[in-house]
């Protein structure tokens, strides 16, 4: 069965979760502006990853370069071999001892990952998955990763994204640690730039068992293990770029883990070291009587009273300074209403139709009972068509909120590739 829309009508997340709940086997395909992008699937799990516009194998190579596992050199060396060969640019580097198997299994998973959660901002842009009878993929150096986990983790992400970019809008910013991060004793022994034959794994490791003490016996570093690598690793002023290119984690996860070290006070920006504090003079002090304050909330709370009081309001809206909850309770219901049609598409592609009732989608594990309800009163009115094709969706009838469009939708049955000689799909 093909799978084909855009993204602003089934996201990527809903289509993980369907090739998951699926376990389909086949590719899916992405594209969005001048990028493609392909993820590989067998049974629901993800097995391989590639974008033209940063191919895994030579964003692989640089990587490893990056984080001084093998040189440049190298790297050349084996790229001509690669060309010869046409092996698998991982492989070629095991085979002239460049590198460990290990060393290749964690970068390939780094790198999948990374180009996955990347897909995971995609706003806009178009989807096809094509099943296939079995997928060809890097078998002895790849374990295969469940597409629900995938799923959580990008969720998480696409939470915090918003938050890592207030404090850093772009690679390109130039970090460096604080008098507080000089000072701290981490837990890290190893420098990375000195040890070529230490894996990833065993660096990790080493941040949860090697502990330092003070002369008093206490801990002297609480960070987490993701946090202390990335202050490991900036021991003169970087540029993040330079920082994720080096800490062997996913972009997130070091985006995320310098976010957690600049809030806290351990790596600060640069820009912020070379603005010199401004001087203000401050205003004269105004005394104001203690009357007029008094006053002015008094009048404040008789309006407020006038004009939820007015029987005109039903005609007649009222300045938005004045009262601004409705349009709060508005939006909510519009995002919730937009959320529960999604669920619907992702029900009906799943299913070949839609539920009979709403609370269907609950107990099948679509989505939470609080998009639906408000403290056991139901929220939409849902209608399914007589051969639950398509269906009605409106805000039930009780809430005073005006603007909310009703939602129809009438589908057309997808039909197998194998049977399409067969069936014609419906008008």
């Amino acid at each position: 069965m093909a799978l084909e829309g855009t993204l602003r009508d089934f996201s990527l997340a809903d289509i993980f979760q369907l090739i998951g709940i699926q376990r389909k086997t086949g590719i899916l395909t992405l594209r969005s502006g001048d990028e493609t992008a392909t993820i590989s699937f067998i049974n629901g799990l993800v097995v391989a990853a590639d974008t033209d516009n940063r191919k895994l194998e030579n964003r692989l190579g640089h990587v490893l370069v990056k984080t001084h596992r093998i040189t440049q050199k190298e790297l050349d060396q084996a790229l001509e071999i690669q060309k010869q060969t046409l092996q698998r640019l991982g492989m070629v580097l095991i085979n002239k001892g460049f590198i460990k198997q290990e060393d290749l299994r964690e970068s390939l998973k780094v790198q999948t990952q990374e180009i996955v959660y990347r897909l995971f901002r995609w706003q806009d842009g178009d989807y096809h998955f094509q099943q296939e009878p079995y997928i060809d993929y890097d078998q002895e150096n790849f374990s295969p990763i469940s597409a629900e986990s995938i799923l959580m983790e990008g969720i998480r992400m696409l939470d915090e994204w918003p938050l890592i970019e207030k404090v850093i809008p772009n690679y390109e910013v130039m970090v460096t640690r604080s008098a507080k991060g000089k000072s701290v004793q981490l837990k890290i022994e190893q420098n990375f730039e000195a040890i070529k034959d230490i894996s990833f794994n065993s660096l990790l490791e080493d941040v949860a068992s090697t502990a330092r003490v003070d002369p008093e016996g206490q801990k002297v570093s609480d960070l987490t293990h993701e946090q202390e690598i990335i202050l490991q690793i900036i021991d003169h002023p970087m540029q993040v770029q330079e920082i994720i290119d080096q800490s062997r984690l996913i972009e997130f996860e070091t985006a995320r883990a310098l976010y957690d070290l600049i809030e806290q006070g351990f790596v600060e920006k640069m820009e912020s070291l070379l603005d010199e504090p401004i001087q203000f003079e401050e205003p004269p002090s105004v005394t104001v009587p203690a009357w007029i304050p008094f006053v002015v909330f008094a009048t404040i709370g008789v309006l407020a009273m006038l004009l939820q009081w007015n029987p005109l309001n039903k005609e007649f809206s009222y300045p938005q300074a004045f009262y601004m909850a409705p349009q709060f309770e508005q939006l909510d219901l519009m995002e919730k209403q937009k959320v529960v049609s999604q669920r619907l598409e992702t029900y009906f592609i799943a299913q070949q139709k839609v539920p009979i009732r709403l609370d269907d989608l609950v107990s099948a594990g679509f989505i939470e009972e609080s998009y639906l309800k408000d403290e056991h009163i139901n929220l939409f009115s849902y209608r399914s068509l007589e051969d639950q094709m398509g269906y009605e969706l409106q805000l039930a009838q009780g809430f005073e909120v005006s603007g909310i469009p009703k939602i129809e939708r009438k589908f057309v049955k997808v039909i197998p590739l194998e049977n399409a000689e067969e069936e014609a799909p419906l008008p």
